[in-house]
C-alpha cells in the first residue's frame, strides 16, 4: 500500500499556535525597538499582521502580552543549548562572560523582566506562573552544578546543593538591580566571586594551600 503523502492541513489547534507565537515574535522586537513602555496593542497587531481583537482574544491585557514575549525570549535562547539540565556544568570564566552579555545585549528585555519580577508576587498577575516555572527550572540546574562540583572536589561537601543555588540566584537579582540602578562596575566578576564564596570554593583552595608539604603542616 503506497503511504498517502498529500499535504494535510493545519488543525485549528496548530493554527492558533502558530499566531500566538507570531505576535510573541511581535511584542519582543517591538520592546528591543522601544522598551516596554512603547509597546501598544495597535503596534502588535501591525507589526504580527493581526487585528487588535485577535491580539486580545489570545492575551486579554498588556501584562499577558509582556509575559509571552519573555516566553518567547526564553524559547529563543533554550533552542540555542544543547545540554540538558543534568549535563550542564559551571565554568567560572564562561559564567563571568555570558552574565555580562546578558546584561549588555538586551537592555529593554532586562528591565521588562525585573519589572514584571516584581509584580508578579501580587496574587493572580499573569507573570507569576512564569516566573514560577522558570524558577523551578533555574534552581534545579544550579542545584545539579553545584552537586557536580562537589564530587569534583570544587565546593564545599558539607553544602546543600538546593541552598546554595538559591542563594545564587538571589544574589544574581541583586546583581542585576544594582547594575540598572548604577552601572559601571564588572557584574560578571562579582556574580563569580559570590559563588566562589556561596559554594565554599574559596574555603576548598585555602585548605589544598594550608595542605601544601611546602607550608609545613
Amino acid at each position: 500500500m503506497n503511504a498517502d503523502t498529500r499535504p494535510r492541513k493545519r488543525g485549528p489547534y496548530q493554527r492558533s499556535r502558530a499566531r500566538r507565537d507570531r505576535i510573541a515574535l511581535a511584542v519582543l522586537e517591538l520592546i528591543d525597538e522601544l522598551g516596554h513602555a512603547g509597546v501598544t496593542t495597535s503596534l502588535v497587531a501591525s507589526r504580527s499582521g493581526s487585528s487588535e481583537p485577535t491580539v486580545l482574544y489570545h492575551f486579554p491585557t498588556r501584562e499577558h502580552l509582556l509575559v509571552a514575549a519573555l516566553e518567547r525570549s526564553d524559547d529563543l535562547e533554550l533552542g540555542l543549548a544543547t545540554a540538558s539540565d543534568e549535563e550542564v556544568t559551571l565554568d567560572l570564566d564562561a559564567l563571568r562572560t555570558v552574565a555580562n552579555a546578558a546584561l549588555s545585549a538586551h537592555v529593554h528585555r532586562l528591565r521588562l523582566f525585573v519589572m514584571l519580577r516584581g509584580q508578579a508576587a501580587t496574587p493572580n498577575h499573569p507573570a507569576a506562573e512564569y516566573f514560577a516555572r522558570r524558577t523551578e527550572r533555574a534552581l534545579t540546574i544550579w542545584q545539579n552544578m553545584i552537586a557536580r562540583r562537589q564530587r569534583d572536589g570544587l565546593a564545599h561537601p558539607g553544602l546543600e546543593p538546593s541552598d546554595a543555588a538559591r542563594q545564587v540566584l538571589a544574589l544574581w537579582d541583586g546583581l542585576v538591580l544594582a547594575h540598572l540602578g548604577t552601572p559601571g562596575f564588572d557584574c560578571g566578576q562579582a556574580l563569580v566571586d559570590g559563588v566562589r564564596r556561596l559554594t565554599g570554593q574559596n574555603w576548598i583552595e585555602g585548605l589544598a594551600v594550608l595542605n601544601l608539604p611546602d607550608n609545613g603542616l
